[in-house]
């Protein structure tokens, strides 16, 4: 399983870390439990980033919230 940071649009800080089976692709949806309804959210960017002088990479996904 992989680990990714999804962010916001416009976000500096994540919204959530997900543990994913594989990392989805641009322009796929995921819902998110938001307790009574359910966030649709967009795929709409992929990077990586990485994490001090580790070499290891965290995978990072913006998406774009949904109706």
């Amino acid at each position: 399983m992989s680990k990714v940071e999804v962010y916001g649009e416009d976000e500096k800080t994540p919204l959530f870390v997900g543990e994913f089976a594989f990392l989805p692709r641009l322009g796929e949806y995921i819902s998110k439990d938001a307790g009574d309804n359910f966030d649709y959210c967009i795929f709409k960017e992929i990077w990586h980033r990485k994490e001090g002088s580790s070499g290891i990479f965290q995978a990072c996904m913006r998406v774009e919230l949904s109706d």
